[in-house]
């Protein structure tokens, strides 16, 4: 794995330790609201063809994507990004990669998942006067999320790249750097 700091994007993406905390308060909302949530996501991958082909191709798949989607999406309020966190979204990337997703489905998936967290908040928690933060933390995680599992993605391509080329990484790095040089 690319070196990839997880303290530092946890600050870039303003994911605080209050935010971890509210994420960590919004379990039982992801447990009572998740299996709904997860029935709609493949509801909506179904309208494109090869996606349905692609969960259909071996028998059972479809059921254990959903199992890994609903325990993805309650992880979301484990309230510790750290290490640990950080290399099992890189796993999940991985996974994305080895079955030839191409990465803009991960991020449509990613908004797509946005697009039902703010009603889960928003009927569990609307009027309270943490409502937007609540959902704003829920985004943050996210897309610290999907900022994970994209370098899975780089990595990969990085790797083939220089299998391909012989090339070893440090010489890449440094040709990258005096061609931005100028």
């Amino acid at each position: 794995m690319t070196e990839f700091n997880i303290a530092e994007m946890r600050k870039f993406a303003g994911l605080s330790d209050g935010d971890a905390a509210l994420l960590a308060g919004m379990k039982p909302m992801l447990e009572k609201h998740g299996p709904a949530m997860v029935a709609s996501f493949y509801s909506n991958l179904d309208q494109h063809a090869h996606l349905r082909n692609l969960l259909d191709a071996k028998p059972g798949r479809r059921e254990i994507l959903g199992k890994h989607l609903l325990a993805w999406l309650l992880s979301l309020a484990s309230g510790s990004y750290d290490t640990t966190y950080l290399e099992q979204r890189y796993v999940i990337g991985q996974r994305h990669v080895e079955v030839g997703l191409d990465p803009r489905w991960v991020i449509g998936a990613m908004s797509y998942c946005r697009g039902q967290v703010a009603p889960m908040v928003e009927a569990e928690y609307g009027g309270a006067a943490d409502q937007s933060q609540r959902v704003l933390a829920l985004n943050k995680v996210m897309d610290l999320d999907l900022n994970i599992m994209l370098q899975s993605y780089d990595d990969k391509r990085m790797d083939m790249f220089l299998e391909t080329t012989g090339f070893s990484k440090s010489l890449f790095e440094s040709m990258i750097a005096s061609a931005g040089a100028d």
